[in-house]
């Protein structure tokens, strides 16, 4: 090997060497110890104060219900994301204690969200959550009875910077297609009727196993079998429909639904019944608002796609016909 090569392959490990200093954290540390001080599989509160405003979630059972601002079922994806990401945080190193340097590290009084999670009645732990580490594996993090700016290993500020309504459950229709046995579509001028049908082998010999089918009951007119691609529109936005927010009586003006532009029922098996009304939200050219089964304590904000899926008149349902 020639002199220059092995200059230039010295060369090269320092740089390697350098970048391999520079991608790592400078407080970084081997010795670890868990962040919380109770197992999250004990953690039956949180509580988060962020720009957005407040935040208290406490777990009843299985599930996490929102008491803060509002009484709400929380998200189930948030919560698990939330509990998933703090059984895995741990500290790593001390960084600094002087106050002066909080702003650096986004755990000054303007910048930090503030947090409290354990056991209700229990063991609770209070810190403040500061930004990421340049390499988005670390936190910056103090809690509240000290001074120390911490180093953890974690990524939780997503979860902590949501706001309060993001934290709300966003189901509004979750049903099983297959228990639903009546849907009426009602406009201001009239209702159109879709109806199951399933036959059975006894019925219809022709049949190897019962078979299900739907009919379109127009106002006017015989009744028709509904074009398939609308009509499953029709089923999958009634079987899956969220909210991307929400509306909250004494916080937000609700409009009046007195005379709602479109609602759906739905009547499924075992005497269940669904109402949902919707109107165009003001000043909003592709958003709507639901109410559910008449409680205007809290409505949706939907997307107008939703509505689209569902509005459907008799000239709508009614299959192309073949060329």
């Amino acid at each position: 090997m020639s002199r220059t090569s092995k200059i230039l392959i010295g060369i090269l490990v320092i740089q390697l060497v350098v970048w391999a200093i520079a991608s790592t954290d400078r407080h970084h540390v081997q010795e670890k110890e868990r962040f919380l001080s109770l197992d999250t599989s004990l953690v039956d509160y949180v509580h988060i104060v962020n720009k957005d405003g407040e935040l208290t979630m406490k777990r009843v059972g299985g599930h996490w219900k929102i008491t803060d601002p509002c009484d709400y079922p929380a998200n189930p994806s948030y919560t698990k994301t939330l509990i998933e990401k703090v059984a895995g945080l741990e500290l790593e190193a001390v960084i600094t204690d002087n106050p002066d340097k909080y702003v650096d590290y986004e755990l000054d009084d303007t910048s930090a969200a503030y947090i409290e999670i354990g056991k209700d009645g229990g063991v609770i732990d209070k810190f403040y959550c500061g930004k990421p580490s340049k390499n988005y594996t670390h936190t910056y993090m103090r809690r509240a009875d000290s001074d120390k700016v911490l180093l953890v290993a974690g990524t939780p500020r997503s979860s902590f910077t949501r706001r309060p309504n993001d934290w709300r459950d966003k189901k509004i229709l979750n049903l099983d297609q297959t228990m639903i046995e009546r849907i009426l579509l009602s406009f201001p001028d009239e209702t159109v009727e879709l109806v199951r049908d399933i036959s059975t082998p006894e019925e219809d010999t022709t049949l190897v196993e019962a078979d299900t089918s739907w009919q379109v009951i127009p106002r006017r007119g015989s009744p028709f079998t509904p074009d398939e691609k609308v009509f499953n529109r029709i089923m999958n936005t009634l079987s899956r429909m969220n909210a991307m927010d929400f509306m909250t009586a004494g916080t937000d003006t609700i409009p009046s639904f007195a005379r709602p532009d479109f609602t759906v029922e739905i009547f499924l098996e075992g005497d269940q019944h669904v109402v949902v009304d919707f109107i165009p939200k003001p000043d909003t050219e592709n958003r709507w608002i639901a109410r559910k089964d008449g409680d205007e304590s809290t409505v949706f904000v939907i997307y107008q796609s939703s509505v689209k899926n569902l509005k459907k008149r008799p000239a709508d349902l009614k299959p192309e016909k073949e060329a």
